[in-house]
């Protein structure tokens, strides 16, 4: 049986890649800067005989094994950690102040060299494009690879992303949208200076923000279907310059997250006009900008299918779960679906005492999803050859 024997392969290099995990995890690098990772990765390829690419989409790695002629099966992981200061105490935590893979890239990356290891040898219709990407984590990588012709001759691509709501060993699967779409929104708010004392002789700028703050959330729960969530989270605020003098300018930054591309489509006039309203009853003046940063993950029916049917196949269906909800979270894989059929799944981290949520300083996901992960994802690469 196919199982068996990745079984037994992955029996040979298990704790070769959760060695190269663990490396990686000690070394994060922020997106964009994934140099020594890139440099990790390829000659880790290229010693197995794959043909490796550098440099695309600026510190991104493309390795091709197989068959050229009738197009290739890409397989889509990213490298890049986060601006957090790790707070796990393992004797491989980051070794770099204020950066930590809090987001299961470094899991992600040795999956793909896991699985690099597992095709290399198997005569498939379809040659195999392993993407590693950079930048994920400021939505951009995925787009200067495709600028770099990552795409062409592209037919089908994979993904996979770390879950923590899912104990190791099980597959989050779900149909049509899998994560929302995203994206920025900053406003500057422009008042009037006066003295502290006497604040009807100004425009307070700080005051109307906190207007536009809670006001813009009240407009969410009252002005638009509820059966399509809109997420508005306000992560900077800057405004003021003495204590006793009212704030001419406030300046707000935050993230916009919508699962409906229609609603998302129009959601910056709609913030536009509901803030600019807000602020005008306020006195003020309100400069709105909205910028798309990433669509939706929106899984192909076809690709879903097979995930699901390898998950059943090796594991089982008492570890396959079907996702209700899409996440909030964005991703963007979704760049690649914009140019050829995919399907992303959730792989499940948590062990048995738990996982702390991604982004946290805590994130410490279960090694042995690594096993689970280069399995499934070898064998949906086999299933799209058929």
């Amino acid at each position: 049986m196919q199982h068996d024997n990745y079984k037994k392969k992955i029996d040979l290099i298990i704790q070769e890649i959760i060695d190269l995990r663990r490396h990686i995890h000690a070394h994060p690098e922020l997106s964009g800067m994934e140099h020594q990772t890139a440099i990790l990765v390829a000659g880790y390829l290229k010693k197995m005989g794959w043909h490796v690419s550098e440099s695309i989409g600026r510190t991104g790695v493309v390795a091709e094994f197989g068959p050229k002629k009738n197009g290739f099966i890409g397989l889509r992981v990213d490298m890049d950690a986060l601006p957090i200061d790790e707070n796990t105490d393992l004797n491989y935590s980051s070794k770099i102040d204020g950066i930590m893979h809090a987001c299961g890239h470094d899991i992600h990356t040795c999956i793909g060299l896991g699985v690099a290891h597992l095709i290399k040898d198997m005569k498939l219709q379809y040659g195999t494009r392993l993407i590693f990407q950079p930048a994920e984590e400021i939505a951009s990588g995925a787009r200067w690879m495709i600028e770099d012709g990552v795409t062409k001759d592209l037919i089908k691509i994979v993904g996979v992303h770390v879950f923590p709501d899912l104990l190791v060993g099980k597959i989050g699967i779900k149909e049509g949208s899998l994560t929302a779409a995203a994206g920025e929104l900053s406003i500057e708010i422009r008042g009037k200076t006066g003295h502290g004392a006497r604040p009807h002789e100004g425009v307070d700028a700080i005051w109307t923000a906190a207007k536009i703050i809670s006001g813009i959330q009240e407009s969410i729960t009252r002005k638009l279907d509820p059966l399509d969530p809109v997420v508005i989270t306000f992560g900077k605020i800057i405004g003021g310059s003495a204590y006793n003098v009212i704030a001419e300018k406030v300046n707000i930054l935050g993230t916009v997250r919508c699962t409906n591309l229609n609603l998302f489509d129009n959601l910056g006039q709609w913030l536009n006009e509901n803030i600019t309203s807000i602020a005008n009853h306020c006195g003020a003046e309100a400069i709105v900008k909205f910028r798309k940063i990433t669509p939706p993950v929106n899984n192909d029916s076809e690709i879903n299918r097979v995930i699901r049917e390898s998950t059943l196949k090796l594991f089982g269906y008492e570890n396959l779960v079907e996702l209700q909800k899409p996440s909030l979270g964005a991703e963007d894989f979704a760049e690649f679906l914009n140019y050829v059929p995919g399907a992303m799944f959730r792989l499940g981290v948590s062990g048995n005492f738990g996982c702390s949520p991604l982004h946290s300083a805590e994130f410490n996901p279960d090694e042995k999803a690594i096993r689970t992960g280069i399995e499934l994802l070898a064998d949906i690469i086999v299933e799209l050859n058929n």
